[in-house]
């Protein structure tokens, strides 16, 4: 269904990575919000005046709460058809990296009203337990009530699935809400029906109040969801993993590490890495090595890359003999320990080891534990040997 939806809507649907076709499903997923939540809005409404109305006017306050929530999905499903236009938008002076962020922001704008409207309707549904309201359904209001939850399971499918397509955020958390709208909407018609058949007229406000807390909910996740990468998180390790592997598949280039990989939206990715070379190679030689890994890299994997080049000494038997052992003592710490830029350089009174070590963040590993581990490690030889070892973080996943 997702996929016809997209091939009938959306021109050049396969190519998500294009701007303009990003668009387009935001584009599509927004109408589609905005009708459908109309829909939805409108038959609780009038179901909800029409129980007012032969109950002295006494509003049954989750039917009244759960439409205003599907009308604020209506509100942020313009808030999305804004937000992918405007982040759709090329590069320009000022924002030389693009408008893409945009697209996290529309998600963060959803979220907040998402929970405002929450805080409002658990204070109405509060207010209707404590002054004992009652509200009694009918048979209408049921089967509107059960044509409501299959239409946000549909929305809620749609928009996991034009999400999943584009890998957008603000979609994807559009779909959690459809879908916790639907669970509201269900313990709503549960009351109902229960309304019908036991004349318990007391449950609407309880479950006002439930159907808040799952609106809440879903609007504090979607805020996670939508805060993350504009506070900067780590970039998913399988791409990154991906663009490493295809840089150390040259024979030049004998590993890879720093890799830092900057998101400035879902499609635009400016990536810098360090390249380790053989220090006898002739650099013109292997200067013309990276210039053709950084242009088939951008090529294949649509990013901006930068490769800073590294030389080290290959196959020296005394290097190697060092590097094997700090190894085998980083490995004794931790397995999660690596480390890069090996190297040494001999004076007159001792040698000093230089490299650089990646203390991983969930560890209780320090520094001065990785200091203390290597020099007993290599005191009392016939060579002193000091350490000058730069620590890092990683920063993908």
């Amino acid at each position: 269904m997702v996929t016809w939806l997209r091939r009938l809507f959306v021109k050049d649907y396969q190519k998500v990575d294009d701007e303009k076709v990003r668009a387009a499903h935001g584009k599509l997923a927004a109408w589609f919000g905005i009708i459908t939540n109309f829909i939805i809005a409108g038959m609780k409404l009038a179901i909800a005046l029409i129980l007012a109305s032969q109950s002295n006017w006494v509003l049954p306050m989750a039917l009244v709460a759960d439409s205003v929530n599907n009308f604020s999905d209506m509100g942020t499903s313009i808030v999305t058809l804004i937000g992918f236009k405007m982040a759709s938008k090329p590069a320009d002076k000022e924002h030389p990296f693009g408008h893409e962020r945009i697209e996290y922001i529309a998600g963060l704008i959803i979220s907040i009203i998402v929970v405002v409207l929450a805080i409002e309707l658990f204070r109405d549904s509060l207010d209707k337990v404590i002054h004992q309201s009652t509200t009694s359904y009918d048979v209408l209001a049921v089967i509107i009530l059960a044509v409501s939850v299959a239409l946000k399971l549909f929305q809620s499918f749609v928009n996991r699935g034009l999400g999943k397509a584009i890998n957008s955020l603000p979609l994807k958390a559009t779909a959690l809400d459809s879908f916790t709208d639907a669970i509201a909407t269900t313990l709503i018609m549960i009351s109902g029906i229960l309304s019908l058949t036991m004349h318990w007229d007391f449950l609407d406000g309880y479950m006002g109040l439930a159907v808040s807390l799952f609106v809440a909910y879903s609007g504090i996740k979607m805020m996670k969801e939508t805060m993350d990468p504009l506070i900067g998180e780590a970039t998913d390790k399988g791409y990154v993993d991906k663009i490493v592997k295809d840089v150390i598949s040259h024979p030049e280039i004998k590993g890879v590490h720093d890799v830092l990989c900057h998101s400035y939206g879902p499609t635009k990715y400016f990536v810098s890495l360090h390249a380790e070379v053989d220090q006898d190679q002739k650099l013109t030689d292997i200067h013309d090595v990276i210039d053709n890994v950084e242009e088939e890299v951008h090529k294949k994997f649509g990013c901006e890359i930068t490769i800073h080049m590294d030389p080290i000494a290959v196959g020296d038997p005394v290097v190697d003999a060092l590097k094997a052992e700090v190894k085998d003592e980083l490995a004794s710490i931790s397995k999660d320990l690596m480390f890069h830029d090996f190297r040494i350089v001999k004076g007159p009174t001792h040698t000093n080891i230089i490299f650089d070590v990646v203390l991983p963040f969930d560890d209780n590993i320090t520094e001065p534990m990785v200091r203390t581990h290597l020099q007993r490690r290599f005191e009392n030889r016939d060579t002193q040997y000091h350490f000058v070892i730069h620590f890092d973080r990683p920063f993908t996943e």
